[in-house]
This record gives C-alpha cells, structure tokens and sequence, in this order.
C-alpha cells in the first residue's frame, strides 16, 4: 500500500483533482469522533464533579480506544477544551489565562501514548463554539466564556502562550508524537460568528445562546491558533471543523492543509454526501468528512456514505460519534446494543473496502487492522445545532 509524506500529500493536492482522487484513495482516514469521556474535562480534570482526565483515569480511557481500535477505527477525533471548565485553566481577576495546570499536559500527554498503543491516531480538536456561551456559575465552578478572551488581543495573546503553547510543546516533545495524525483547530466556528461572509457565499446565523463574533475575530483567533502549531509541530497537518460546506470556504484564507466539513440531514438536502469534493467546488486540497451521524442520514445508510466518500476521493471520513452522545435519555442498553451495530459496520468496511488496512493523509504511516442552492430554506437555516449542541453533563457521584 503507497505511503504519502505530507509534503507528498499537499503537492498532490495542488496537482489536480484527478491525481488527489486516484492517491488519495489510498490514504483514507477512517474512524470516529471519540470525542470526549468527560466534556472538557479530559485534558484537566472536573475535581468539583469527580471528573478524571486521561492521566488519571488511564485503564478507562485504553479499554474504550481499544474497542475502536477492535473495530478497524484508525483515526480518533477528540475534543480538549470545548469549554473552559476544567482544573487546568484559571484565570485572574481580569479574566486573562493563567499558566495551564501541568495535569493538562499530563493527560494530552497519556492520550497520545494510549492511542500509540492501541495502534489509532488522532485529530486533537482544541476549541468549539461551545465556548462562546456567557461566563457563568453553574454547579460549583466557573464556566469561563472565549468570548471577551477572543477579542482581546492582550488576553488572546495570554491564551496562546500560557494555555496553546505549553500544551503543543510537550506532545511535540513526546516519543509517540506519531500518532498525532492532525490539529482541527476549533469545531464548527461558523455557529458563534455574525455577519457577512468576508469571501462570498453565505453569511453566518449565530446561535442565541452564544456570544458571536465576526468572521475577522474568529479568522484573527484561528490564524493565531496555527501560529502556534506550525511553530511547534510544523509537520502536522492543521485543519478547522466546519459546519457545513456552506461555510467551507471561510478558511480560505487560512493557513489549513486540509477541508473538514460536517454533514447531516439539513446539509445534505443542498449540499449531498454523494458528490466529490471537486463537485463540491473543493478539489485543490484533500477533504476529510469530520462529522457524520452513524445511523446514517434521510437517504443513505452508514455503509453506503463511506463507500460514496471513498470513491469520491475523499481523504477520510470520521463518524459522530463513539458514545453516540447526541442521544440523551436512552438507556446503556440501548446504546450498547446501537454501538455494537455500528461499530460492526466499521469494521466491515474496513475489511471489505480498505483490506484491513488504512494509511494517514499527511503522515504516511500505516496501520494493519483486520478487524446548489447557496443557502438552505427558512425552517433549515436555524437548524438544531449540529451534534452535540448541549452536552449532557454528568455530575460526580
């Protein structure tokens, strides 16, 4: 099986889009947004909720990546501070981040050598729209908003070095440092940004209950995010997890190596799961399908999405999600038997489409597991956000 440096990947990208599909095929990045046991707790811990982080409560954490790993999952995607509400960022009186907690890096540290070793790698996401609901006090602690720390260049100036760069650093330093597979920067901005689209195309419908801010401020934020990165890890592919297609081309101008859309039901009516990225109006750089529900969507079942992205050249495609958390109120039997049946359906695909076997864009490493309309209408452009939206937050016993 071909195996692509990422400098091979990016000058393949920017070849044609022919030459992506056909090289790329190869090199198809198959698995699962992991993308938290603990909702911004995993990298810091929640000790007001008895939240552990990774390092903390490593046998939990290896025996459920193992069980992706089981199932032919080769890439992870797993979420670090959705929101600021761990043990690990603190803040002083004026809401400027303080140096971060060494338990952060601790656990950033076990995820990547728990990952190494159940032979997966993973796309660390750092941010979410999440963040920009309002600061606010809830079951004993403080739920520190992006928002004000965002538009402030001395306080975002503070995020990046005390909370960004320390945590890079060490899992650059780390001797499993190969399986980083790739940086998503922040997960769906588009749902905390107002206003106009500064390229073109459709303009941004916040969520209420966030603090929005405009296309600038948010590109300003992830601009200075993969600052950090290339500095760092500069051979690591850097990405932004976009909500839909819609709003893929926002990141234009962003210094990304790859296109990382989300798809459910409300974008696949004007922007289908069967057509190509090129189609698509996105063929000058390997994409990667970030989001997809696995149940499947209205008019296709999960096997049946993988195997149109495979074939349509796509780099990869990661299914929402392991717990299956955007379904609040079934019981653990339910949900048991739903992941078992999914999990099931990986692992034929792998087998049956990959051979057993996936390779990473931008890493060449491989593994061996057998195991047009521009804007949707009225009732669709405030869809519910897209999954998960309100996570359900287990307190501590």
């Amino acid at each position: 099986m071909r195996k692509l440096s990422a400098v091979a990947l990016l000058l393949i990208a920017s070849l044609c889009t022919s030459v992506q599909a056909a090289e790329l095929k190869e090199s198809f990045s198959y698995g699962l947004n992991y993308a938290w046991k603990n909702y911004s707790g995993d990298f810091g811990g929640i000790s007001a909720w008895g939240k552990r982080g990774v390092a903390s409560d490593s046998a939990t954490f290896e025996a459920e990546l193992n069980d992706m790993a089981a199932n032919g999952v080769e890439v992870i995607r797993w979420w670090i501070w959705p929101e600021f509400w761990n043990d690990a960022i603190t803040f002083d009186a004026n809401g400027t981040p303080q140096q971060l907690g060494q338990q952060a890096i601790d656990d950033a540290l076990k995820a990547l050598e728990l990952t190494d070793k159940a032979g997966m790698r993973v796309m660390f996401c750092f941010f979410s729209f999440d963040g920009f609901r309002p600061t606010r006090e809830s079951y004993g602690i403080t739920m520190t908003g992006y928002h004000d720390i965002v538009i402030d260049d001395a306080k975002r100036g503070a995020l990046m070095a005390n909370i960004v760069q320390p945590l890079v650093e060490a899992m650059s330093n780390s001797p499993h440092i190969s399986a980083l597979h790739s940086w998503d920067v922040i997960n769906e901005p588009e749902w905390a940004m107002t206003g106009t689209n500064k390229y073109g195309g459709n303009n941004f419908e916040p969520s209420a209950e966030l603090e929005a801010i405009s296309h600038d401020q948010m590109e300003v934020f992830i601009g200075d995010t993969i600052k950090i990165l290339r500095q760092e890890t500069p051979d690591i592919p850097v990405t932004v997890g976009s909500a839909a297609i819609k709003w893929m081309n926002a990141w234009n101008e962003t210094d990304i190596d790859f296109y990382q859309p989300h798809i459910y039901d409300w974008v696949n009516d004007y922007w289908p799961y069967s057509k190509s990225p090129a189609e698509l109006g996105f063929g000058d750089k390997p994409m990667i399908m970030g989001e997809y529900p696995v149940e499947g969507l209205n008019n296709a079942d999960h096997k049946t999405m993988l195997q149109s992205w495979y074939d349509n050249g796509y780099a990869g495609a990661l299914g929402w999600d392991y717990r299956i958390t955007h379904s609040p109120g079934e019981s653990e039997e339910v949900l048991a038997h739903d992941r078992a049946k999914y999990l099931q359906e990986l692992k034929e695909f792998a087998n049956d489409s990959l051979g057993g076997g996936t390779s990473v864009p931008g890493t060449g490493a491989a593994t061996d597991q057998t195991t047009a309309e521009p804007g949707a209408p009225a009732a669709a452009k405030q869809p519910p956000l897209s999954k998960p939206k309100t996570p359900v937050i287990e307190l501590g016993n």
